[in-house]
Formats: structure tokens, sequence, C-alpha cells
């Protein structure tokens, strides 16, 4: 975000404590930062061809996705704090990458057959929903198994 004179650049995000009015934490990165999703164990952190996974208490990083070109900054992260599971784009155009980690469990799912345009999480992260730059199709996954509902 930012606006068009934004306060810091596109390369850093902020963590900002509205009771405290100040910045608690800073994250830096050698590209532009496409998108921060946020819930309350995980910060994560997409640029175009890798995301970064932190522990929210700490800012300590905990993985390191790599991903397929992705300047949309498509990332879905569940926000049900019983089970951790990040959605984002595969290796492959129009694959899905499901972290579930609260089992230590990785989904590879060949989504699409061309480049996705959106993914979504139900809240407890058990079904994923994904549409491609096609717009034809919206897919619904299970993301422990994989398997198209």
């Amino acid at each position: 975000g930012g606006g068009r004179n934004p306060r810091y650049p596109p390369n850093k995000v902020m963590i900002w404590d509205d009771h405290q009015n100040r910045c608690i934490g800073e994250l830096s990165f050698r590209s532009e930062v496409k998108t921060v999703r946020m819930s309350r164990e995980r910060i994560v952190v997409v640029l175009e061809y890798r995301i970064y996974v932190y522990n929210f208490a700490d800012l300590n990083l905990l993985s390191t996705i790599e991903t397929i070109s992705n300047p949309r900054g498509l990332c879905a992260l569940c926000a049900d704090s019983r089970s951790c599971v990040l959605a984002c784009c595969g290796l492959q155009r129009g694959h899905v990458r499901a972290e579930l980690y609260d089992t230590e469990q990785r989904t590879l799912i060949p989504a699409h057959e061309a480049s996705l345009s959106c993914l979504a999480l139900n809240l407890d992260g058990s079904r994923l929903a994904t549409a491609s730059e096609r717009g034809t199709l919206v897919r619904v996954w299970d993301t422990r198994s994989g398997q198209r509902l």
C-alpha cells in the first residue's frame, strides 16, 4: 500500500502496533512486496517468485517457498488459529501448493491449465477455491487430499 506518496519503500513490511502507536517490527526484502497476509500466529510476505512465512510473536523466519512468477501476489492464509493452512502458487502454471503447518503436510494441486487469478480458503482451511485467468471455472479442492470436490 502507501498510495501515491508511500512513507516506506515497496520492499519493506512495517509491523504497526495501534495500542502502542508505534512500529514494532520491520521486514526488508530485495524486491517489491506484492501481498502480506496475517493471522494470530503467522505473517506471510509474498514477493513475485518467493513467499516468506514468519512467526508473528518474534518475527522468526519459519519457511521460504519458491513459486512461479506471481505478479498479483496470490496467496491465502487460513484465519482459524487451530488450523494453519497456506495456499499459494506452485512452481508450474495453474498449480497450487497447500501447506498444512499443523500436520506438516504439503499438497500439490494441478488446479488449472491456465495461470491462476484467484485463491481463497474457507474459515478452517479445509477447502480451497481457485479460478484461472480464463475465468470460466471456479474449482473447489480438499486441501488435505488435493481432491477436487
